[in-house]
């Protein structure tokens, strides 16, 4: 079975595997994915970005995480973002299981993640490794994924790293103006390139990917390729450009339908580079 597959589990991996919700958009690509954690024979599964508040979506993701008999034990989200936490709250009604993120406003009975911690849980083989990886959002986070129960800094068991928005399976992500900074972004970057070379990538949005190093090193390149044009820009154009001017220098053929998308990169590298976003 291959991406994308609406309302049904996809095995990915060993212990993982997705359920793509129906909520198609210019920023979620195909829909969110939804991840299930649970190696087979597994007593209890863990459930990642429940998605939005889709009723549909989340009893199929409740049955299929119960399938066999197991039991939902934990509900873990990589940022607070609608398309992946929204349906939080009503996921936790259904299946009782706590919710716990690295912002402790999005937790409910269950206690914020810490950096480095290792989730280990009774009838669970695998264990997770929470690793921040800030820019997208401050709270975002990484999972991965150590199918042979593994501890952090034994990367030979890891099987897939679960990026959220941080990285995505297609095109690349935005970073929120509200609450990302494209500086983080550039550490989690280069923290992930340093412990994801050969390891699957399992993406909040879009197919999964063999290598995410791969993906990693082309969002270094992109993201400083464009610092490079937005310099470049503003010593031509001046500091009191507009960013709507710098988007006409370095977008020359944007689509106007993106041209939003590329006025929101603009501002966030400016800042990047302590230059005023007029």
């Amino acid at each position: 079975m291959e991406h994308p597959a609406y309302s049904q589990l996809r095995p990915v991996t060993h212990s993982v595997g997705v359920v793509l919700c129906d909520n198609p958009s210019y920023s979620s690509l195909e829909g969110t994915n939804s991840w299930i954690i649970h190696a087979p024979g597994d007593r209890v599964a863990v459930v990642v970005d429940p998605g939005p508040q889709d009723e549909g979506h989340l009893n199929v993701l409740q049955a299929q995480a119960e399938a066999g008999g197991a039991q939902i034990a934990l509900i873990l989200l990589t940022h607070h973002h609608g398309d992946h936490a929204d349906g939080a709250q009503r996921f936790r009604q259904l299946t009782g299981a706590p919710v716990r993120a690295l912002d402790k406003r999005y937790c409910a009975g269950g206690d914020e993640l810490i950096d480095g911690e290792i989730i280990r849980i009774d009838g669970l083989t695998p264990t997770i490794e929470v690793v921040a990886t800030p820019g997208h959002t401050g709270d975002s986070v990484c999972f991965f994924v150590h199918g042979e129960g593994g501890d952090a800094g034994t990367d030979d068991d890891v099987e897939g790293i679960l990026s959220g928005d941080t990285l995505a399976g297609r095109h690349t992500t935005m970073i929120s103006e509200t609450s990302g900074d494209l500086g983080d972004y550039l550490d989690s970057l280069r923290l992930l390139d340093k412990r994801s070379h050969g390891v699957r990538l399992l993406p909040g949005h879009g197919p999964d990917r063999e290598d995410a190093a791969e993906v990693v090193e082309k969002y270094i390149d992109r993201r400083e390729k464009r610092i490079a044009e937005v310099t470049a820009a503003v010593e031509k154009l001046g500091e009191g450009a507009t960013v709507s001017q710098i988007v006409d220098e370095i977008y020359t053929d944007v689509d106007p339908v993106l041209r939003s998308a590329a006025k929101q990169s603009t501002r966030v590298t400016l800042r990047y580079l302590g230059l005023p976003t007029n």
